[in-house]
């Protein structure tokens, strides 16, 4: 176990490597950028100049070659100042810039940075950053000017996690036992049921059932005079007369203030992951039911509840494991159309807001990290195998 923990540690680095190198290559191949919109005012005052828009593309380092700008981002601007200050003197290594030398590609530094121009000051974001490898991502670009970006997702990341979360322990505190007893009877009423509601749940999108609520418990209960939910954010900033909140007498900025807010953007994300874990679980479940050590089991004489629990659904969790912890990157990187429909500051919206605003920094840290979460989802659900399973073992 232990050389395939080492093994499949050095898979990860490279698979982690390879994803940044593609996170990087597809941003700047999208078209558009942070400058497209520099000069798109009308009045001709309130645009850049070209020297302003020069500078600023130096401050942001997009007037590197884009092999440089990628270790520029990843090693960050010290380590890389002094491989370049080398690089830059006479000799064969200076052939690697063949565009300029190092001099030429150099961000301005925290004390340079500044400019004439209003706009263009406003738009001075200064890298000094020391790279991704050390957890530094840099400066928003223009959704959170002049903030790191490590600071901004870790505003939005704890709302993400309490909903994700949420979500995922009350999905499988109901989905497993609902499949198992589905699998069990099969062809019942209640096997139906629970198939037609799977069926449904697989089949709705997941916007349409977010705006469905939000008319229902949002609007259309605050027109038939019922207790209505609050359809966004995470706290009440004020209470509304005829809201649960006030029916309840809910303290704005509460525990119990946050579960109210939860309450919608949850039902909808649990719902259909029930629709999908509830059926994966059926379907494993009835698999398993049918295998020769499930017959012994009964044929040695052990109650049916110990043949249900410790034989067969210990086993049939082996597939649904593998679904499950790819959840993991879900937990950080949230759900994009549900944290939008219901206006939840987390990270999905984040990353929706970062792309419209062209916030490369920011899109690039949430792909990074979401990449980080999948390796290591692959490899919790290697390692939860061997627990629910004693018979696997990885040499």
């Amino acid at each position: 176990m232990t050389n395939y923990l080492i093994r499949r540690g050095f898979q990860m680095i490279l698979v982690v490597i390879l994803a940044t190198i593609a996170i990087y290559l597809l941003l700047n191949a999208v078209p558009g950028g942070p400058l497209s919109g520099l000069n798109l005012a009308a009045d001709a005052k309130d645009r850049l100049s070209e020297q302003d828009i020069a500078r600023i593309e130096a401050t942001l380092g997009l007037n590197k070659p884009t092999y440089l700008a990628y270790l520029t981002w990843m090693f960050g601007e010290d380590w890389l100042d002094e491989v370049g200050n080398m690089v830059g003197n006479p000799g064969p290594a200076d052939k690697m810039f063949e565009t300029g030398t190092w001099s030429d590609f150099q961000s301005p530094t925290c004390q340079d940075a500044g400019g004439t121009n209003e706009n263009a000051a406003d738009m001075q974001i200064v890298p000094c950053n020391r790279g991704v490898i050390r957890w530094d991502w840099g400066e928003s670009w223009s959704l959170a000017r002049g903030q790191s970006v490590t600071s901004v997702i870790g505003s939005r990341v704890t709302n993400t996690v309490i909903l994700m979360s949420s979500v995922t322990v009350i999905s499988l505190i109901i989905a497993i036992p609902i499949g198992i007893i589905s699998a069990v009877r099969q062809y019942s009423k209640l096997d139906y049921i629970v198939t037609t509601f799977s069926f449904f749940g697989l089949a709705m999108p997941v916007f349409w059932f977010g705006l469905l609520m939000i008319i229902l418990f949002g609007l259309k209960f605050k027109e038939w005079g019922l207790p209505f939910f609050p359809t966004g954010d995470v706290f009440t900033t004020r209470v509304i007369t005829g809201s649960v909140q006030d029916v309840l007498n809910i303290t704005p900025k509460t525990f119990a203030d946050r579960v109210i807010h939860l309450f919608l953007p949850v039902s909808v994300l649990t719902l259909l992951y029930l629709a999908g874990w509830g059926r994966f679980m059926r379907s494993s479940m009835l698999e398993v039911l049918r295998q020769d050590y499930v017959r012994t089991a009964r044929a040695k004489g052990l109650r049916e509840y110990a043949v249900i629990v410790k034989h067969a659904a210990r086993n049939a969790m082996i597939p649904l494991i593998t679904v499950v912890v790819f959840q993991i990157p879900g937990i950080f990187g949230g759900a994009t159309l549900t944290e939008t429909i219901f206006n939840y500051p987390g990270i999905g919206r984040l990353f929706v807001e970062a792309l419209n605003r062209d916030d490369w920094p920011i899109v690039m840290a949430i792909l990074f990290i979401t990449a980080i979460l999948v390796v290591v989802a692959t490899l919790v659900g290697d390692i939860l195998y061997t627990l629910v399973d004693p018979r696997i073992r990885f040499e």
